[in-house]
């Protein structure tokens, strides 16, 4: 895992007047999981937005695969092969279960039926109720549902954002299950969490976020061990 598949470097995102992003430089290893943690509003979502290409950032430099990837839309990062998980799912929730599926391979159109079908015994859930609204589903099984239409679009690095969000106890279990299985299966994972502990726990590396800016990085063990980073930014149990 000593090679980055994805490097950020000086990044700066701003919405109008507001600096969301300041001076950020991240380092994500092949096969690895890195974790990005901080506060609601801390920058992180808006780190990913310019990453997978969705904001274009203020300035900075975002190579993936070797290339310079700043200013790459979103649609060709997919079809690169760097794939977004939203916050929030954002399934299509009157489209049949099938249907959400299909759309995460509209460029993997050689693959999709074995892919889909694959997703099915990964998530027996999905294949159980495939002709159903998307929108009858749990918050767990969209969250199941989101992940499964990403990983159709067969991405070698993968952007989790807020994937435990609003979910109750078990059903986070069951999601970190699922990203532990996917880093295992050999896609690279950016997980941005709240909950910190929890992300950093399933990481490899991680980057304390506050403000916009990087506060803390390294190896997730040593940041979890480090009872200052605890107190000040993950909280106390």
């Amino acid at each position: 895992m000593s090679d980055a598949i994805l490097t950020v470097e000086n990044l700066h995102v701003s919405y109008g007047q507001v600096n969301a992003v300041r001076d950020v430089s991240i380092r994500v290893p092949t096969g690895s999981v890195t974790a990005l943690v901080g506060a609601n509003g801390a920058g992180k979502t808006s780190i990913l937005s310019a990453v997978s290409g969705l904001v274009r950032p203020k300035s900075g430099t975002i190579t993936y695969k070797g290339a310079e990837v700043t200013r790459r839309p979103a649609h060709a990062m997919v079809k690169s092969g760097l794939v977004l998980v939203p916050e929030g799912r954002e399934i299509l929730s009157t489209l049949s279960i099938a249907e959400n599926l299909s759309l995460g391979g509209w460029h993997r159109r050689r693959n999709l039926t074995a892919n889909v079908e694959n997703m099915y015994e990964r998530f027996p859930v999905l294949a159980e109720r495939r002709k159903l609204p998307a929108g009858s589903l749990s918050g767990g099984e969209q969250q199941m549902l989101a992940i499964a239409r990403a990983l159709i679009a067969e991405p070698e690095v993968l952007l989790l954002d807020e994937p435990s969000m609003g979910l109750a106890p078990k059903i986070v279990d069951q999601v970190f299950e699922v990203i532990e299985q996917i880093r295992t299966d050999g896609t690279t994972v950016v997980l941005v969490e709240q909950n910190a502990r929890r992300a950093l726990a399933a990481a490899d590396f991680g980057y304390v976020i506050e403000t916009g800016e990087i506060t803390h990085s390294g190896p997730a063990d040593e940041l979890l061990a480090d009872e200052a980073i605890i107190e000040a930014y993950l909280g106390l149990d």
